[in-house]
């Protein structure tokens, strides 16, 4: 009677230590805050939650992943036209330079060979040529994540409630908008929902140099125009590499939540 008793205190009060010493450990929060502006005023209106299965700021910034989908991008973007004259192409007569024997030289093949002075080459990839790689979409779309919560860490990311438009397309109107920001001498990325005529002439007016771009040749000029300070992109057509090449970012909020949906499935 006596040891089943002390049993029953044991128990009950190893239960109850149990109980009181339990960890309450709370969930992580599921949403971030960030500010929603109007344009081009950036005045913040109000506040708006972030789901942080896309904007994951406690995560640190994976730059393995954020090469991976550039290069990507980039191997994607090959146009792979490349023309090379192989030794099996023979622009040249296939006779021998030199006798096989009797010259008193070293014997010489013909003038298709690669050893020679010439264009044709040993080894090499003739276009049409297909240089794309490929990416999980998982990854991928960690790319985008990863771009897009690094801006939002560093304060550069603008989420604007309104059509990313001005009302006229004079380049003076983008000049005042970069003076009255500060933003002179940065990369600016638009993103928009939908086609924005007047703020896509207002850019490209402010930061292309007509007289330059037309002395450049067709294939130099798709080259200068990916170099501009200055961007309007449809959000089907943005890249991870276009969010990173950017100091500001300025989306619309129809365009992020676009971006959630296509790319914020875990």
């Amino acid at each position: 009677m006596f040891k089943s008793s002390i049993r029953r205190l044991a128990t009950e009060a190893t239960s109850s230590t149990t109980s009181s010493t339990a960890f309450n450990i709370s969930k992580p929060p599921s949403y971030t805050l960030a500010q929603l502006r109007s344009f081009p005023s950036l005045e913040p209106t109000k506040f708006l939650p972030l789901p942080t299965t896309f904007f994951n700021t406690e995560s640190p910034l994976r730059r393995d992943i954020l090469w991976s989908s550039v290069v990507y991008e980039a191997d994607k973007s090959r146009i792979g036209s490349n023309y090379v004259v192989l030794k099996s192409d023979s622009p040249y007569s296939n006779r021998k330079l030199r006798r096989q024997k009797g010259s008193g030289m070293a014997r010489l093949g013909d003038r298709n060979s690669p050893h020679m002075d010439n264009e044709i080459k040993a080894h090499a990839i003739k276009g049409p040529h297909d240089w794309s790689t490929e990416l999980p979409k998982k990854i991928y779309d960690l790319g985008f994540k990863n771009a897009f919560t690094n801006h939002y860490k560093l304060g550069n990311l603008n989420i604007i409630e309104n059509d990313l438009n001005f009302k006229f397309n004079y380049d003076i109107i983008t000049q005042m908008f970069i003076s009255t920001h500060q933003l002179n001498g940065k990369n600016l990325l638009f993103i928009v929902d939908d086609e924005r005529i007047n703020l896509n002439n207002s850019i490209n007016e402010f930061f292309t140099s007509q007289k330059k771009l037309n002395s450049l040749s067709k294939k130099e000029k798709p080259k200068y125009l990916s170099k501009l300070k200055g961007k309007v992109i449809k959000k089907e057509d943005v890249e991870v590499r276009d969010i990173l090449r950017a100091d500001k970012v300025f989306i619309e909020l129809p365009a992020l939540q676009w971006f959630i949906t296509e790319y914020g499935q875990e």
